[in-house]
């Protein structure tokens, strides 16, 4: 009967998750914050500061810092994506030799039926261009909704912050008192699992995500790249999505380099190698130190959760991915665990798994060098 009853409760938060999840979004924010922000208030409230008082000085320190660095950049940002508007139009002109001529090869050597220039290609496709700005019509008004919610986010979430924050002991307090006894011990320590591999992927990754951005801008505007800082901000920023966001600044980087110098093997080369570089650093140092192991996620799942976060959340979906995918994993391996122990199997590690593979092939060799007998 308790399990039937867990089912159904875990598919009626499934259901209301469901139904509401246009309106999650800023009670979400609100709850990460006021979670990475209440060992701060814990700080100030053993200092003898009131719970409510803290609370409030630490959500306002928090996003007065944001507001600070966002007018500190802005008007440096405001300069170059300005620039980068009137720089556009010339980008594009120096594409288009390269494109009429890719397409001329692929019309010539594959017999592809495409036209051989941009003209051509705007001719013969037209009707379905005009389908695509149609869309592209829709996806601007989705656009001004998607800016009225990031305003409605901007609102909602430090006052839900404030309040999850101010009660954040009592309501782990009243969630602890619901635990079964029996099992009590084993849920507290997943919980502090999971905390430890969220507090530790979050805080590593914003240090690593901002390391990036300064090395992504002052590399690219070494190279004399226009727009340095801005595709370093973007670079940044992208980073906190695992493999995809590094690959969509790089080409980014790589496009207004072409756009800037033409198709310069130089140039566009050292723009190419600020990006292997930082990677190189990020995947050597930065990450192994900023955020080491906590995670325990393979790089293949890692893509895989990125991928399937954005098929069922979008991108929000995709932010929370990672994080996410570390949460379960802990409560898969704490299963895994039990089964091994349940059945006494011993676990296949990287320590022991060479030796595991030749105690194997002797099991083997034995049996076949064994005479058959009848």
């Amino acid at each position: 009967m308790n399990r039937w009853v867990l089912i159904a409760s875990a598919a009626v938060v499934g259901l209301f998750a469901y139904l509401t999840w246009g309106v999650l979004l800023p009670f979400m924010a609100g709850l990460a914050i006021a979670y990475f922000l209440d060992p701060v208030a814990d700080v100030l409230e053993e200092r003898n500061v009131p719970r409510g008082a803290a609370a409030a000085l630490v959500i306002f320190l928090f996003f007065l810092i944001i507001v600070a660095v966002i007018l500190a950049m802005w008007p440096i940002l405001q300069s170059q994506i300005g620039a980068v508007a009137e720089t556009l139009p010339k980008t594009l002109a120096n594409l288009r030799p390269w494109i009429n001529e890719t397409l001329q090869s692929l019309h010539d050597d594959l017999g592809l039926p495409i036209g051989t220039d941009v003209e051509s290609v705007l001719g013969t496709y037209s009707d379905e261009l005009l389908a695509q700005v149609k869309a592209g019509a829709t996806g601007v008004l989705k656009g001004s909704l998607a800016i009225f919610n990031i305003f409605s986010l901007a609102l909602i979430s430090p006052v839900v912050a404030f309040y999850l924050l101010r009660d954040w002991d009592l309501i782990v307090a009243k969630l602890n008192s619901w635990l079964p006894p029996a099992a009590a011990d084993d849920i507290r320590e997943q919980c502090v699992k999971i905390d430890e591999v969220l507090a530790g992927f979050v805080r590593g990754q914003l240090l690593v995500s901002t390391t990036m951005g300064v090395m992504y801008g002052i590399g690219w505007y070494l190279t004399g790249l226009e727009f340095a800082l801005v595709l370093g901000v973007l670079a940044g920023v992208m980073s906190f999505i695992p493999f995809v966001g590094a690959l969509f600044a790089a080409i980014v980087a790589v496009a207004m380099a072409i756009g800037q110098w033409g198709f310069d093997p130089a140039q566009v080369g050292l723009v190419a190698a600020v990006f292997v570089v930082v990677q190189a650093v990020e995947s050597s140092f930065l990450t192994p130190r900023l955020v080491g192991e906590r995670v325990g996620l393979h790089p293949v799942w890692v893509l895989f959760a990125v991928f399937a976060g954005g098929e069922v959340a979008g991108f929000l979906g995709v932010l929370i991915a990672v994080p996410a995918a570390a949460a379960i994993a802990v409560l898969v391996r704490y299963w895994i665990d039990r089964y091994l122990d349940h059945y006494d199997i011993t676990e296949v590690t990287a320590d022991n798994a060479e030796d595991s593979l030749e105690s194997t092939e002797k099991a083997e060799d034995s049996d076949s060098s064994t005479p058959d007998t009848v």
